[in-house]
This record gives C-alpha cells, structure tokens and sequence, in this order.
C-alpha cells in the first residue's frame, strides 16, 4: 500500500491559493529524508509549485495530468486507475502521495500510513483532506512531542495507519469459511448477510455454528443486510460471497453502494453467455456494471469451506487484471495453511474454474453408472472415471485456449476439478444422471439445493453451439448439454481423442 505525507492546520487544512499554509525548516527536512530514495506521486499543480517548478531529486517522480504532458526525469499518468496501477508496480520503494488536494482525496483510499505533521494553528486555507481522527479506519500509531518553530508555530508529528478490515457479502459456506484465514492474520472481520441468509446470521450470533457448514467460524461481527450501510463503514476490501445466482443482485444492489477505493474479491465460479457465442467473466461484468474506481478480483482453485474452516492445507489462485489487488488479498488472506498465488489471467482463471462445474458433472456420471450395473454398496468404477477425467482436462484447456486464457490456468481449473468430483452437489447430480434418472426427476430430488454445474453447462452448451462447434469438437460437453435438455445418457466413447 502507499504512503501519504502532509502538514494540516486546524480543521486539516492543508493549503491556499495553492501554496503550503506554513513552511517549517524541521518539517521541510523530515519531508526530505523520508521520500529521499523513494518514488512520489503528485498532481501537475504541485509539481509547478516545487523549487523551479521541476521533478524532486533523487526520487522516482509520477506526475498525474489528464493531457498529454511531458516532464524531463518525471512519469506522467493520466487517470486515477492509471496512477494507482503505476505505484504498485514499484516493489523495492515506498511511494508518497505529495499532493495537492485532489490527489491526497482520491489516493486516500490506497493508502495504508499517513505520515501527518499537525500544526496546531488556525490558518485561511480553501484546501483540506479529510479528518483520519474522524475515520474509523485510521488510527494513531505514533505521536511525538510538541515542537516549536523559530517563530513560535506549534507542531508535532503523527503517524497514522489504516486498519485491517474486510467486508464479507454473503453468508454461504465459502465466504463465511473464507472469514477464518482472516481472522487468524488479525483482521477485523465484518460478515453481512444476502436477504436470503437471515436465518444463518440468526445462528451465527447464537453460537458462531454455521448451519449449512456445519462448521463454528472464528468470532466475526455480524451483520443482515439491512445492516449494510453500518458494515461497509470505513471498508476497502469486499468479499463477494454470493452464488452466480446472485451475481446480477449483487451487482444490482452492493456494487453502487461501494465507494471509489474498493477492492472486491469475487469467490463467484462462473461465466456469462453473451448470446452471441462469447463469455464474460464475472470480475469483467462487474466492472461493466460498476461506477469508475472499483477494482475487482477472484478465487479459483480447488478449495472446500469446510475444509478451509478446518484450517487443512490448500492452495488457490487470486486472480485480477489490476495485479495489485490479488496481491492485496493475498497480502490479507494468505495463511500457512491457505497458500495463494496471484495471476492477472482472469479469463483464463475463470474460465477453468467455471468449466470444472461442467465437467466434474460429466465425471460424476461413471459413479452413477456403476450404482445401476452393480447395486448400492459397490466399488466406484475408477477406471471409467479417470477415462472421463482425462478427456474433462483435455476439452477444459481447448476451451481455456479459446476464450483467450492461457494455459497455465488449467492448473488451478483440474485441482478444482478434482475436489468437486469427490463430493457435494454437482457429484450427486451427476450420479443421478448416471443411473439413468431424468434431468427433471433429478432436479426434484435435489429441490433447493443450488446447482452451479446446470447454470454452466447449459451456458456453455449454447456459447459452442452458438459459435459453430458440435460433439466432434467437444463430445463430452455435448453429451452432458444434451442430457440436460432430457438426453440418454449414452457416452460417446469413440468420439474421445485421448
């Protein structure tokens, strides 16, 4: 996170008619020998402002303008996205926001230390920032003793540091399991339920115990939704923890209530038909449907909540097109037993994720054929699962390839792939439709259970069709497109090219 450092006056006033409201000598001195060495980051008014209007020496100088500009030893940028994108990148400095006004408001939110030099005085000023004693997300690491200038102005020197909080939206199995690793790194952890999720919240302020997980969760703060706006206060890092039914809600309801600043990280596995033969993923629909200065990020790989809950050994992957956000919620969420690794492939990352629902459907068959050959109580069929398996694999990283993925993504999407097959609700489908039970009599019998795999198998069954593909091309995923529409359930074995 980055730095800002500042002198406000009484009321944070920080300037007039762009000019400093006081020039004190100690203070000018400290400014130097803790941005010396680093980067700083500035609006163009403050870079005229500087002595001959030129870039700080021995600094790494980003200069934020909306034209085209150019300044000798300077980068300049010229949006917010572009500016924050650009600190991030810098890895072995710090990087200071220097001013004026409008820069320090609106890099606030990326800030995690303001190095505050509080003249107690009374100054006419037409500039301030905002008052971090008066937001609950910033608090008082360090405070000096009170100095004096030569001509008597008061001042001393305050370090303040941002709070670690993080906002679930959703109380389903795997946000409120994702809540542990956030407690256990000392985060403060506020978890807010969907309208659909009041009597979960109603059983987690009784004991903590998770009714759906069957697992207790770390003591977090609850919240229904109707308590919203009190749980998003003074918080910059969302997790969305809504189903792909929720998605368009969540986009509907919370994003427009998010200010500019916010992180979310989606746990949401899926894919957008467009109708037309492409895909969006959910962190680029997000963005579609949200204002400018929301940045988005996403989970993928293999990763139960009860598991998670249990604190056993996983590995996922963060996802994000702006690279420092994963590496925000890496930064907030790894654990030694919750490895994460950041990629900026979000389609390719997505993609796999959202496949292996499909596909661990189509593994799941061979469970369910086994049950109608040999009876209750017999050995899974491990050989025709794995047959299943390996051509699940090879269709997934076809389909990776073609929505513009690469191929590392496969990866996160097989390990996902694994764990899904082993259990839950997309396996007892699939054993349903393996038996030979109809689509509609399996979906009765699974009434109220929420079944990501129908959403993305149907999606993807028209995105191929839609662009010319038939079961030549990808027989398994024909085969389980079909059997949704009320095919037979005959593998197309010979169709296979492994």
């Amino acid at each position: 996170m980055l730095k800002m450092i500042v002198a406000v006056a009484d009321g944070w006033a920080i300037g007039y008619k762009g000019d400093l409201l006081a020039r004190i000598s100690t203070d000018l001195q400290r400014f130097k020998e803790l941005t010396t060495g680093n980067a700083v980051i500035m609006g163009y008014n403050t870079l005229l402002s500087l002595p001959g209007g030129k870039p700080l020496k021995n600094r790494e100088n980003i200069v934020l303008y909306p034209a085209k500009l150019d300044v000798e030893n300077a980068r300049v940028v010229h949006s917010m996205r572009e500016a924050v994108n650009v600190c991030f990148e810098i890895k072995d400095r710090d990087v200071f926001v220097i001013g004026g006004g409008s820069v320090y408001n609106q890099m606030l939110p990326y800030c995690d230390t303001a190095y505050i030099t509080k003249i107690d005085k009374k100054y006419e000023a037409d500039t301030f920032i905002p008052d971090l004693d008066k937001l609950p997300e910033w608090y008082i690491d360090e405070e000096s003793e009170q100095y004096y200038d030569t001509d008597g102005t008061p001042y001393r020197y305050v370090t303040y540091k941002r709070k670690k909080v993080i906002a679930y939206v959703g109380a389903g199995m795997m946000a409120s399991a994702l809540t542990v690793p956030a407690c256990d790194n000392g985060a403060e952890v506020r978890l807010v339920g969907t309208p659909l999720d009041d009597g979960i919240i109603d059983g987690l302020r009784k004991d903590l115990y998770h009714k759906n997980m069957k697992r207790r969760i770390q003591p977090v703060k609850l919240y229904k939704y109707s308590e919203i706006g009190q749980a998003l206060e003074g918080v910059y890092d969302v997790v969305c923890g809504v189903s792909s039914f929720g998605v368009e809600w969540f986009s509907r309801e919370v994003l427009p209530v998010l200010k500019p600043g916010v992180r979310v990280l989606s746990v949401t596995k899926g894919l957008i038909d467009n109708g037309d033969g492409t895909v969006t993923d959910y962190p680029a629909y997000f963005e579609k449907n949200s204002s400018d200065g929301l940045f988005f990020a996403a989970v993928g790989g293999a990763c139960t909540s009860y598991e998670l809950a249990d604190r056993n050994v996983c590995a996922v992957s963060f996802c994000s097109r702006d690279a420092w956000v994963a590496e925000r919620f890496k930064e907030l969420l790894q654990t030694d037993y919750y490895k994460v690794k950041t990629t900026t492939d979000v389609t390719g990352t997505e993609t796999a994720v959202a496949l292996k629902n499909a596909y661990a459907l189509a593994v799941s068959l061979a469970i369910g054929a086994a049950l109608k050959r040999d009876g209750e109580g017999a050995p899974e069929h491990y050989n025709t699962e794995a047959a299943l398996f390996a051509q699940s694999a090879k269709e997934m990283r076809s389909l990776i390839s073609l929505f513009g993925g690469g191929d590392d993504s496969l990866y996160v999407g097989i390990g996902d792939l694994y764990v899904t097959v082993f259990g839950g609700r997309t396996r007892r489908l699939g054993t349903l439709l393996g038996e030979g039970i109809g689509i509609d009599e399996a979906l009765e019998k699974l009434s109220g259970v929420t079944l990501e795999s129908v959403v993305i198998t149907k999606r993807m069954y028209g995105v191929l069709k839609a662009r010319g593909y038939g079961e030549d091309d990808y027989p398994l995923m024909f085969h389980i497109g079909a059997l949704l529409e009320g095919g037979k359930n005959e593998i197309p074995w010979d169709k296979f090219t492994l």
